[in-house]
């Protein structure tokens, strides 16, 4: 959904957004996937993939914990934030710069990879909390 979002409401005038948006028009979805799974690196400034987003996440995750009597919700949620933070490491050991940009877009301020580096560490810590509190 995050994608859809980027490509029809956030930035339609990015050329990868009216090319997956041409081909969908065009009925072309095999394509239109395919599309959007080889120019993945391209959605630069996603929603869901903000740290802005990541804190409404330990929010959301500390009221599922505590609150939803259902393991189905439960694992949703804590999925949900494994897959950021694996996705978010994954980017720390490939390209610390675009993982800068695509995590801090929405703050108006330059962030150093120090503070990128306790970022990664204090996420990936409330996460082990939140498994911890799960068991």
């Amino acid at each position: 959904m995050d994608v859809i979002a980027y490509i029809y409401i956030l930035h339609p005038e990015v050329q990868v957004s009216q090319y997956i948006s041409y081909q969908i028009k065009n009925k072309q979805f095999k394509q239109a996937f395919e599309s959007i799974k080889r120019r993945q690196g391209e959605f630069d400034k996603l929603t869901t993939r903000s740290a802005l987003f990541q804190v409404v996440w330990v929010v959301l995750a500390v009221f599922t914990l505590s609150s939803v009597a259902s393991w189905f919700g439960k694992a949703l949620v804590m999925g949900l934030g494994l897959r950021m933070l694996v996705e978010e490491w994954r980017g720390w050991f490939s390209d610390k710069s675009k993982l800068k940009t695509s995590l801090f877009w929405q703050i108006k301020r330059e962030v150093s990879m120090d503070e990128l580096k306790w970022y990664l560490y204090i996420m990936t810590g409330i996460y082990m909390v939140l498994v911890w509190l799960l068991v």
